[in-house]
């Protein structure tokens, strides 16, 4: 797994659990591993990756049943710290944006692709119209007028539907100017 974190400075740290420093960090018995980036814990003092391990351990007697290997908890890697978390501008994994900030805010965007998915579909539209196109379809299916959008914060919600409608306002705006401007064209004489 790689994770890449950007900040705001341009500072780029990029983890990579297929280097671990000992060719068999989590013991030679370990048969699998399971890394957590942990988002759940961001209030907690910054942004933590876990890893845990299946260790296939040798049994005197089995019964004839087959051996299974229980997770064992592992160890917590800090990859950005409770100030650096201010800073972060996207945190990738393994090639899958999951945060990103938007109007200043960090946004979960493994939480709102899963739900956008469910309820909207796949899109190649651009994060602030699919932001918009979920809360307009959560506003219709619940009934509220303010539902909350999976992974995005309330004022990024506001923020995102304030922006697209003064975007089309001024793109409105625009277009009436560009008709005033070349007039009826069948007065012109074509």
């Amino acid at each position: 797994m790689i994770v890449k974190v950007t900040y705001d400075d341009q500072k780029l740290d990029v983890f990579d659990t297929a280097t671990f420093t000992a060719a068999t960090p989590l013991g030679k018995s370990n048969m699998l591993t399971n890394f957590e980036v942990r988002f759940d814990t961001l209030g907690d003092g910054g942004l933590w990756m876990a890893a845990h391990s299946y260790q296939a351990e040798k049994m005197e007697d089995n019964d004839g049943q087959v051996p299974a290997a229980r997770r064992r908890r592992g160890w917590e890697f800090l990859l950005a710290d409770a100030e650096e978390l201010g800073h972060v501008e996207l945190v990738v994994v393994d090639g899958e944006a999951i945060m990103k900030r938007v109007f200043g805010e960090l946004v979960d965007l493994q939480a709102f692709d899963e739900a956008a998915y469910e309820c909207i579909g796949s899109s190649s539209k651009g994060l602030h119209a699919r932001i918009a196109e979920l809360f307009g379809y959560l506003k219709r299916m619940t009934g509220k007028p303010n539902p909350k959008v999976p992974g995005i914060p309330a004022e990024v919600v506001d923020a995102v539907i304030s922006s697209i409608e003064a975007e089309s306002k001024m793109r409105e705006k625009e277009e009436d100017e560009q008709a005033e401007e070349w007039g009826d064209m069948d007065e012109a004489g074509w």
